[in-house]
């Protein structure tokens, strides 16, 4: 199992805005699947991954409050990040 790399919060909503402004140009442009512009790389290995996946953590590893958890494929790093 890997172990999460924890990473600022900020860095949730900078993913987030990423993959909200890589939607808005599919669709602006209306892109087929194969022109879509890459996911957000990793920020581990800075390889584009071929998905991105968010979770909040299981409430039984809370300890000092909530986590959401990030993992890219197909490289597997796996992120931590205190949900704000």
């Amino acid at each position: 199992m890997n172990t999460p790399i924890d990473m600022p919060t900020s860095w949730l909503g900078e993913l987030d805005d990423a993959a909200r402004q890589r939607e808005d140009e599919i669709v602006r442009f209306v892109l087929q699947q194969l022109d879509y512009p890459p996911l957000p790389a990793c920020p581990e290995c800075d390889v584009p991954p071929t998905e991105i996946k968010q979770w909040v953590e299981d409430p039984s590893f809370e300890v000092d409050g909530t986590y959401v958890r990030v993992g890219f494929k197909p490289c597997s790093h796996l992120f931590r990040v205190r949900a704000a």
